[in-house]
C-alpha cells in the first residue's frame, strides 16, 4: 500500500490544513509571511552558517540567490530585463485551469505572485533595482540580528538570501511535471524525524529532504528558507536512501 511505516514523520495538523495542491495555489507567499518567517533567529543563523549573504561576506561580488519583490504582476518584466543583462533568475510557475466561455482553459501563472528569485550580488543589483525600467523592483529585506536578538548593521535588516542547495532543489522540483506535488507557504514545518534521505529513482531522483506523510501517502519535504516547503508526489521506500 501507499501508507506510512511506523516512525516516519508527519507535518502537524495545523500545517496539514494549509496544504494546497499545486494547481490551487493562487496567493503564494505574502510579504507579511516572508517577513514573519524570517524574523526568527534560527532561520537567520541557518542562512548565515554555510551560505553567507552578499552583505556579510568579504567578497561582495559573490553571486547568491536573493528573493526580490516586484510591483503587482511585474515579476515577468523584471525577469526578462535581468536575463537580457546576463543575470540568472528563477520564476516558479504553475498551471492554472479556468473556464472561459464554457470551455476549460490552461495558463501558466506565478507560483509565488509578485516575487522573483535572482542570482547576483548586491553590488551588481544596485545598478538596476529601484530605478529606470526596474523602479518597481526591490530586495526583500528581513531582520538582521545577533545571537541576543540585537539589530546588526545600519537598519538591522538585510536582503533575504536563500541557500544555493535549496534553490537547486526548488528549480529541479519546479521542472518536474506532476499534479500531485505540493507547495506550502510555511518554512517552519516540524518533521518528527530529522533524518535526511535521498530519492534514488523515479522522476524526483536526486532530491534530498525529509520523509513525511500527506494525504495518506509518504512523500519527501524540502524546506526553502523564508519561502515555504515543497513536497514531492508519493515516493515508495524502495526509492529512498538515507544520507
Amino acid at each position: 500500500s501507499k501508507g506510512q511505516s511506523p516512525g516516519e514523520s508527519s507535518p502537524s495538523s495545523s500545517v496539514l490544513k494549509n496544504i494546497m495542491s499545486l494547481r490551487s495555489v493562487q496567493n503564494g507567499v505574502s510579504p507579511d509571511y516572508v517577513s514573519k518567517s524570517c524574523a526568527d533567529n534560527s532561520t537567520d543563523s541557518i542562512l548565515n552558517k554555510n551560505n553567507p549573504t552578499a552583505s556579510s561576506t568579504a567578497n561582495v561580488e559573490e553571486a547568491v540567490w536573493f528573493l526580490m519583490r516586484a510591483a503587482y504582476g511585474k515579476e515577468k518584466k523584471a525577469k526578462d530585463f535581468l536575463e537580457a543583462k546576463g543575470i540568472k533568475t528563477f520564476l516558479p510557475l504553475q498551471t492554472q485551469t479556468y473556464i472561459y466561455k464554457g470551455k476549460k482553459k490552461h495558463r501558466q501563472v506565478s507560483l509565488i505572485p509578485n516575487f522573483l528569485f535572482v542570482k547576483s550580488s548586491e553590488e551588481e543589483m544596485k545598478q538596476y533595482i529601484g530605478k529606470g525600467e526596474l523602479d518597481f523592483f526591490h530586495h526583500y529585506y528581513v531582520p538582521h540580528k545577533d545571537d541576543r536578538g540585537r539589530p546588526l548593521g545600519k537598519n538591522g535588516i538585510k536582503p533575504l538570501v536563500i541557500p544555493t542547495c535549496q534553490m537547486e532543489s526548488f528549480i529541479r522540483w519546479n521542472e518536474i511535471s506532476d499534479d500531485n506535488k505540493l507547495f506550502v507557504a510555511d518554512d517552519k514545518i516540524k518533521f518528527a524525524k530529522n533524518d535526511v534521505v535521498k530519492i534514488v529513482d523515479g522522476k524526483f531522483a536526486g532530491l534530498e529532504g525529509y520523509v513525511c506523510r500527506i494525504k495518506g501517502q509518504s512523500r519527501i519535504g524540502i524546506v526553502v528558507n523564508g519561502v515555504g516547503t515543497i513536497f514531492t508526489a508519493y515516493i515508495p521506500k524502495c526509492m529512498l536512501k538515507k544520507v
